[in-house]
C-alpha cells in the first residue's frame, strides 16, 4: 500500500509537470511567434491559445474549423456594429445592452469561454476602433481570425508534443444555475460593461485599451461567485500589471529576443504551474497570466523606444478598468442582492461556477 501511495504521487507530479509544461510552452511559442511578425493585436493570440492548452486533448478538426467560423461570424457582425455605432451611436447603444444581456446568459449557461472572450471583445473594441479608420478597424477584425488561428495551431503541436496522459483530469461539468440566478448575474455584468461604453461614446473617449480590460474583467466576473472572487480576480490583475512591469524593466535593461523568450518562458512557466494545481486560487493565475500578456507584449512590441510611456499607460488604464468594475459591482450586488433572486433550494445554493 505505501508503495503504491509513493507510485500515485510520482504519477500525480508527472501529469501536474506535463499539464504545466504544455501551457507555459504553448502560450510562450504563440507569444514569441506574435512578437516576431507583429501583427494587429498580436499580443492577444496568447490569451486565446491558454484555454485551449489547459484542456484535456486538443479540440477535434471539426471543432476547430466550427470555432474557426464562429470567430469569422463574429467579426463580420461586429463590423457592422461598428459601422452602426459610428453612424447611429443612439441605436447601438440603445441595442448594446440586451446584446450583451444575450451573450451573458450564454456564457452562464455554459457556452464556451473562448467564444464568450471573442464575443466580449468584439461587442466592446470593435465599435471603439471603429473611431479611428475604417481600415484599421478592418485590420483589428482580421487579427481575431488570425490569432485563433494560430492559437488553434499552436494547441495542436503541443499536444503533439507533450501528449495527453491517462490520468489528466477530465473536464467536470458545469453546475447549472436557476434561471432567475443566471438572469440577475447577466443583469450586473450588463450594467457593468454597458454604462461603461455609455460614458466612453459621450465623453468622445478615444482609448480603446480601457474596453479591452473591462472585456477582460467581465469575462472573469462572468466565471466567479460572489463579490469576493470578482474583487480577488480585479487584484490578482492589478498584480499581473506589476509583474508586467518588472519583465518590461528587465527588457530595457537586456533588450535582444533570445533574453525577452527565456523571460517569459519562465514567468508562464511559474503561472502555468499556479494554474494547473489543484489550489482554490489557481483560477486567478490565469486571469493575471491574460493581463501580462496583453500589458508586457503591447508594450514591447515592435521594441519600441515609446515603450515605457506605453505601459505606464497601460498600467493606468488597468488601474481605471478595475477601480470602475469593482465600485460597479459594489453598487449593482446592493440592489440586486442574490438572496433576493436565487430561487431557494439546497441544490441551487451549492451550485457554482467552474472557471
Amino acid at each position: 500500500m505505501p508503495t503504491e501511495s509513493v507510485s500515485d504521487q510520482a504519477l500525480t507530479r508527472r501529469t501536474h509537470g506535463r499539464r504545466a509544461l504544455r501551457l507555459g510552452v504553448g502560450v510562450t511559442v504563440t507569444f514569441l511567434i506574435a512578437l516576431a511578425f507583429d501583427w494587429t493585436l498580436a499580443y492577444l493570440a496568447p490569451i486565446f491559445a491558454a484555454p485551449l492548452l489547459q484542456k484535456s486533448m486538443a479540440p477535434s478538426l471539426r471543432q476547430a474549423v466550427s470555432v474557426l467560423g464562429v470567430t469569422f461570424v463574429i467579426m463580420m457582425l461586429s463590423l457592422l456594429v461598428g459601422g452602426i455605432s459610428q453612424a447611429y451611436p443612439a441605436l447601438f447603444l440603445f441595442a448594446l445592452f440586451p446584446i450583451l444581456f444575450w451573450t451573458y446568459r450564454y456564457g452562464l449557461r455554459g457556452g464556451s469561454g473562448l467564444v464568450l472572450l471573442v464575443l466580449l471583445l468584439g461587442l466592446m473594441l470593435l465599435p471603439m476602433v471603429a473611431n479611428t479608420t475604417v481600415e484599421i478597424t478592418r485590420k483589428v477584425a482580421g487579427s481575431f481570425v488570425g490569432n485563433i488561428g494560430l492559437s488553434l495551431v499552436v494547441t495542436y503541436i503541443m499536444f503533439e508534443l507533450f501528449p495527453s496522459m491517462p490520468t489528466e483530469p477530465q473536464p467536470t461539468p458545469k453546475p447549472s444555475l436557476s434561471s432567475m440566478e443566471v438572469n440577475r448575474r447577466a443583469l450586473i455584468l450588463t450594467a457593468l460593461t454597458g454604462s461603461y461604453l455609455v460614458v466612453y461614446f459621450s465623453l468622445e473617449w478615444t482609448n480603446v485599451h480601457t474596453p479591452l480590460y473591462i472585456a477582460v474583467y467581465a469575462y472573469g466576473a462572468n466565471l466567479a461567485r460572489g463579490l469576493v472572487v470578482s474583487k480577488s480576480i480585479l487584484v490578482s490583475n492589478v498584480a499581473a500589471g506589476l509583474l508586467a512591469l518588472f519583465m518590461y524593466e528587465l527588457t530595457v535593461m537586456t533588450p535582444h529576443f533570445v533574453f525577452v523568450a527565456a523571460l517569459v518562458l519562465t514567468v508562464n512557466l511559474v503561472l502555468a504551474r499556479m494554474i494547473t494545481s489543484e489550489a482554490t486560487w489557481a483560477p486567478l493565475a490565469g486571469f493575471a497570466l491574460s493581463v501580462v500578456m496583453i500589458i508586457y507584449g503591447e508594450s514591447i512590441v515592435p521594441f519600441s523606444d515609446g515603450g515605457g510611456s506605453n505601459l505606464i499607460d497601460r498600467l493606468g488604464e488597468l488601474g481605471m478598468a478595475a477601480m470602475y468594475a469593482i465600485g460597479c459591482l459594489y453598487i449593482l450586488n446592493v440592489y440586486f442582492p442574490e438572496k433576493l433572486l436565487e430561487v431557494d433550494t439546497p441544490s441551487e445554493k451549492a451550485a457554482t461556477l467552474d472557471g
